[in-house]
């Protein structure tokens, strides 16, 4: 069996003019996990923390704060941080990862990043939305969970309304199971009618990614189903 890796990352924000914005960092094309993709400020969390450590999500704290002054040189304090998903990478993938995402709100401006040069080698911010329509246009590679955290937050207009969501949105466990075809992979997860069987083709509930690798063009489904939506019910 794979090992699956426990790991950490932070979805910092800020409020910028009229229009809230998030750090994204460009990770090293060269690197054997999500390489050349925009990812936030995160990596795996080290023996000593969970050993130093009372629970495993006080670990996960540890190793996000300190992975984000490592790549980026920005300090968060634990008290800031708002955990709102775990994602744990698909059984098919060689290298796997199991994740606490956080959330936390910052006022930094772009001076303050610092990249490593080494594991990360740009960063930007930008608006969620703005993101995600690179993203669907091919000019910014980033993984499922990446777009999916900023299409749970694309709606709000200040680092408060974020705040507000996050406190109320249940951080819920996610073990996507992917199905490759052709030219499609549908990415399926709890609640979807082949979630346990695989059967894509079975009628019922509806919560799953379709992606149409030849189109480059991603659908989110989400219909009938008692599992919350993992993007907070947000439709391309």
């Amino acid at each position: 069996m794979k090992e699956v890796k426990p790991s950490a990352t932070i979805l910092l924000a800020r409020d910028n003019e009229d229009e809230v914005e998030v750090l994204l960092l460009k990770r090293n094309k060269a690197l054997a996990f999500a390489a050349g993709h925009w990812v936030f400020p995160g990596g795996k969390i080290e023996l000593k923390e969970i050993e130093n450590s009372k629970s495993i999500i006080e670990a996960a704290k540890l190793a996000a704060i300190r992975e984000t002054e490592e790549e980026a040189n920005i300090k968060v304090e634990p008290e800031s941080l708002i955990f709102f998903r775990h994602w744990t990478t698909p059984e098919i993938q060689p290298i796997r990862y199991a994740t606490w995402f956080f959330f936390a709100a910052t006022n930094l401006n772009e001076s303050a990043v610092k990249i490593d040069n080494s594991e990360i080698k740009a960063h930007k911010w930008i608006n969620p939305q703005k993101a995600l329509n690179q993203f669907f246009n091919g000019e910014l590679k980033m993984m499922p969970p990446t777009f999916i955290s900023l299409q749970l937050i694309r709606k709000c207009k200040s680092v408060n309304e974020i705040i507000t969501l996050m406190k109320k949105t249940e951080p819920i466990k996610v073990l996507p199971v992917v199905k490759s075809f052709e030219d499609q992979t549908i990415v399926l997860y709890k609640g979807d009618s082949a979630y346990a069987n695989g059967d894509i083709a079975s009628k019922g509930a509806r919560h799953r990614m379709i992606i149409d690798r030849q189109k480059r063009e991603y659908k989110f489904e989400y219909e009938n189903c008692n599992f919350p939506a993992i993007n907070g019910g947000m439709h391309k």
